[in-house]
């Protein structure tokens, strides 16, 4: 059924397309960030292709490094090509190749449309059961992790990019500091995140978080002889579009030198500065916050949901009033708590739901927007002024 539901809205978003002209497309194309964020700390023109159209990938049919071909896998073979050559393997032949492959990626988008998602499964367990390394950037929604393996009695919940806010700016914080991310120098790094996870494996060393929620973004856990290193970064995507940090490069470069792999001396440069002190570790906020949707792209008079949430991670009971399109609640956290705040409203126009954080004081706390687009079917336009 997710699937009628997935082609129902694809011909939707495609029929809009071509009674708006064809210079709609990539602002309905439902893409990670595609909430477009006001903020951007880019590199610089020169780590990113020209033509991109002409640019061909950095691929060798022997290379221990495959990039899922499904989802935005031409961007994360050309983003990974910075470091090292890299190979596309089809979802259909990842069993067959599996045992030649010692870093698997999933790119943006990766586990949607799978063509059979529960052989694919069998197939990645299998794979990094046997010791292989398996990263992950962010997914259309939260469920498609469900995919992942994990060990015995956990499992993954979480939100992707089209239900979450995507953000960049100061977006993450360090709260743990193993090697795999020792070349970052900052403990609030910017990285393109767009998605989070609500619930993780026990054994899951959550190294970035959410600075805003405090909820993981990006995590790391043994399973069987191997490693599945699992984000809602979506740097791959990033890169192509000119909207890569720093911090990304850095992150990027440690994850590949963690997995045993050298880089082409034409890697991105200033990776390797020493550090000279230590990056201190953040403490999770005494309160987080974020808003979610059951979708990013609707069609018009649908009933968009939204889902407000908000975790107390200290020892005592807060109350904190939410505040958003004319509403109010109150809302009592438990110490150690979370609670959630639901929201329906038919949506005629593409447009941003605020939502407001004070405390039982009325002390401001947190802002928060949900970016969301209305698309019309064709022959219709948009009439909510008339309304």
């Amino acid at each position: 059924m997710p699937y009628v539901i997935n082609f129902i809205r694809v011909i939707l978003i495609l029929a809009a397309v071509l009674s708006t002209g064809s210079g709609s497309f990539a602002s309905l194309i439902d893409n990670p960030g595609g909430d477009q964020p006001d903020e951007s700390f880019v590199l610089g023109d020169a780590l990113y292709p020209r033509n991109i159209e002409n640019v061909k990938p950095n691929t060798d049919a022997r290379s221990k490094v495959a990039v899922l071909d499904n989802g935005y896998s031409r961007e994360s073979v050309l983003f990974w090509g910075l470091y090292l050559p890299v190979r596309f393997v089809k979802e259909e032949d990842f069993l067959s190749q599996h045992s030649s492959i010692s870093l698997f990626v999933i790119p943006s988008g990766g586990l949607s449309y799978l063509k059979d998602p529960g052989a694919f499964k069998l197939s990645l367990d299998k794979f990094v059961k046997n010791g292989g390394t398996l990263f992950v950037f962010s997914q259309r929604f939260g469920r498609d992790f469900a995919l992942l393996p994990v060990p015995d009695g956990d499992s993954i919940s979480g939100y992707g990019w089209l239900e979450d806010q995507s953000s960049l700016a100061y977006s993450s914080i360090l709260t743990l500091l193993p090697p795999v991310v020792s070349r970052l120098d900052t403990s609030r790094p910017h990285i393109n995140i767009d998605g989070v996870f609500t619930v993780v494996p026990r054994r899951c060393k959550s190294v970035l978080r959410n600075s805003i929620s405090g909820q993981t973004v990006m995590c790391i856990y043994k399973e069987g002889w191997g490693n599945v290193i699992m984000s809602t970064l979506f740097t791959d995507w990033a890169y192509i579009h000119s909207n890569i940090t720093r911090d990304e490069v850095r992150l990027f470069s440690r994850i590949l030198r963690w997995t045993g792999f050298p880089l082409l001396s034409t890697a991105p440069e200033g990776l390797e500065t020493k550090q000279t002190a230590s990056v201190p570790l953040i403490e999770l906020p005494s309160l987080g916050f974020s808003i979610q949707s059951d979708d990013e792209i609707y069609t018009a008079g649908s009933t968009a949901t939204f889902t407000i949430n908000l975790w107390n991670n200290d020892d005592k009971k807060k109350v904190i009033n939410v505040y958003y399109d004319g509403n109010g609640n109150k809302v009592n956290l438990l110490p150690r708590g979370s609670a959630q705040v639901k929201y329906s409203v038919p949506v005629y126009s593409t447009r941003r739901l605020w939502v407001y954080f004070f405390n039982e004081e009325e002390v401001f706390l947190q802002t928060l927007k949900k970016g969301y687009m209305v698309v019309y079917p064709p022959g219709e336009g948009n009439n909510e002024a008339n309304r």
